[in-house]
C-alpha cells in the first residue's frame, strides 16, 4: 500500500472539517442589520474609549465616524498614548470642532502594562457609561452601528457583543492573507457557539467589544490581561469566565478596517501576537506548522506529483481549500479575485508565523512601541486562549 494515502488522507479530513466549521459560521452567525436600531425607551450611556498611538493615518477618518454615529447618548474618550507624530495636533483640532470629543494623553507607560492595554483601562476609569464600547483609532463604523448594537444587548440581556468586520486592504494578496488568518481564528473560538449557556468558547474583538461597565469593573478591568497583547479576544475569556452572556454577531455592513497596506506592514504588525497565541509553547508551534504543511502545502505538490488514489485525495482536498478560503473571503466581504492567491497565503502565513518567533525568542521578548517586555515577564503574566485550558 502506498504510505502517502495516511497522510493524503489525514489532509482531506481535515480541510473537509475545515470547510464545515466555515459553513457552520455562515450558517449560524446573526447579522447585525437583523437588530431594529435603538431610539426610543430607556437609552443606556455608551462610553466609547479609543486609544491612539502614532495613529495620524487613519485616525481622523475613524473619528469622524464616530462623532456621526446616530446614539443619542455618548461619552466618547480618546487616549493620546504617547504619540510622536502628528495624532496629538489632530485630536486637539478635532476637539475644539466638536466639544464631545474628550481627549486624554498618556505621557508615561507604568510599567508592568502594554500601552494599548494601560490606555483602556485608563479610559474605562475615565468613562461614566453603563456600556463601555473598545474599539481602535482605525476603526470607522455606519451611523446606526451602535444604536443596532444596543437593541441587540438589551433583547437578548447581555453582558458583551463584539462584531466581525470588513477589511479594507490595497491588494488581493492582503486580502487572501488576512482572510485565511482570521478564518482560522474564527473557525477555532467558533464565535457562534458563545452564546450557549454551558460553551467553553469565547471571542473578543479589538474593532468592536462592547461590554457592561459593572461586569467589567467585576473582573479588574484590563488589569488581569494587563501583559498579554491578545486583550481584545482575553475580554471575552474574561467576560466568559465571570458568568456574563455574550454573543458576536456579523458586523461587515456595519464596521470597516483598514489593518495593513503591506505584507511586511502585516508581519511587522503580528510580531506581538503570534508567540503569545499559542500560550509561547514551541510545541504548538510546531505542531501547526506541520498541520499548514500538511493540509495546505503538499496537497498541491501531491496533486502534481503523485497518481492514482494520492493524486484523487490531494486533488479533493486542493478543491475543499478553496471552498474554505471562498468562505473566507465571503465572511469579511473580501472581494472574491483575492482567491488567485490562496495556494502562496500558507508560505507566507509561516513565514510570518516564524519569524514572529525567531525575532521573540533571539530578543528574549517583544519590543512593542517603543517598550521592551520580557518573554519571562510576558509568560508569568499569561491567559490562555485555548478555549479548553482555565
Amino acid at each position: 500500500m502506498n504510505l502517502l494515502i495516511w497522510p493524503a488522507s489525514f489532509a482531506l479530513i481535515c480541510t473537509l472539517f475545515t470547510l464545515y466549521e466555515s459553513l457552520q459560521y455562515q450558517r449560524r452567525i446573526r447579522r447585525l442589520e437583523n437588530s431594529a436600531p435603538l431610539n426610543t425607551g430607556k437609552l443606556p450611556l455608551v462610553s466609547i474609549i479609543i486609544p491612539a498611538c502614532n495613529e495620524e493615518r487613519h485616525i481622523e477618518a475613524a473619528l469622524a465616524s464616530v462623532l456621526a454615529l446616530d446614539y443619542p447618548k455618548l461619552e466618547i474618550i480618546v487616549l493620546d498614548d504617547r504619540s510622536t507624530d502628528s495624532t496629538a495636533d489632530i485630536l486637539h483640532r478635532m476637539s475644539e470642532q466638536d466639544p464631545r470629543l474628550r481627549v486624554l494623553t498618556i505621557r508615561n507607560l507604568p510599567a508592568g502594562w502594554l500601552g494599548k492595554n494601560h490606555a483602556l483601562h485608563v479610559g474605562a476609569e475615565q468613562a461614566d457609561g453603563e456600556f463601555l464600547l473598545f474599539t481602535d483609532a482605525d476603526v470607522r463604523m455606519a451611523p446606526d452601528t451602535v444604536s443596532r448594537a444596543l437593541a441587540r444587548v438589551q433583547e437578548q440581556d447581555l453582558d458583551h457583543l463584539c462584531l466581525t468586520f470588513r477589511l479594507d486592504l490595497p491588494n488581493a494578496l492582503l486580502e487572501m492573507l488576512a482572510a485565511d488568518s482570521l478564518s482560522g481564528v474564527l473557525i477555532f473560538l467558533k464565535p457562534w457557539r458563545i452564546a450557549e449557556p454551558d460553551s467553553r468558547y469565547f471571542i473578543g474583538i479589538g474593532g468592536f467589544n462592547l461590554i457592561r461597565h459593572k461586569v467589567y469593573a467585576g473582573f479588574g478591568g484590563h488589569r488581569p490581561i494587563r501583559l498579554c497583547p491578545v486583550d481584545d479576544m482575553l475580554l471575552g475569556r474574561l467576560v466568559k469566565k465571570t458568568g456574563g452572556r455574550q454573543e458576536c454577531l456579523d458586523g461587515c455592513n456595519f464596521i470597516t478596517v483598514p489593518w495593513y497596506n503591506s505584507v511586511t506592514e502585516m508581519a511587522n504588525g503580528l510580531r506581538k501576537n503570534a508567540f503569545s497565541a499559542v500560550d509561547y509553547q514551541l510545541s504548538l508551534c510546531i505542531l501547526l506548522t506541520l498541520l499548514i504543511i500538511c493540509c495546505q502545502i503538499l496537497p498541491f505538490w501531491g496533486l502534481l506529483l503523485t497518481d492514482g488514489i494520492v493524486r484523487l485525495l490531494c486533488g479533493l482536498t486542493v478543491i475543499a481549500m478553496f471552498f474554505s478560503q471562498l468562505l473566507a473571503a465571503r465572511a469579511f466581504a473580501l472581494p472574491l479575485t483575492c482567491l488567485r492567491w490562496f495556494l502562496l497565503v500558507p508560505y507566507l502565513k509561516l513565514w510570518i508565523f516564524w519569524r514572529a518567533i525567531i525575532i521573540t525568542l533571539q530578543q528574549g521578548g517583544i519590543d512593542w512601541r517603543g517598550t521592551f517586555y520580557s518573554l519571562d515577564e510576558l509568560k508569568k503574566n499569561m491567559i490562555s486562549l485555548m478555549p479548553w485550558r482555565k
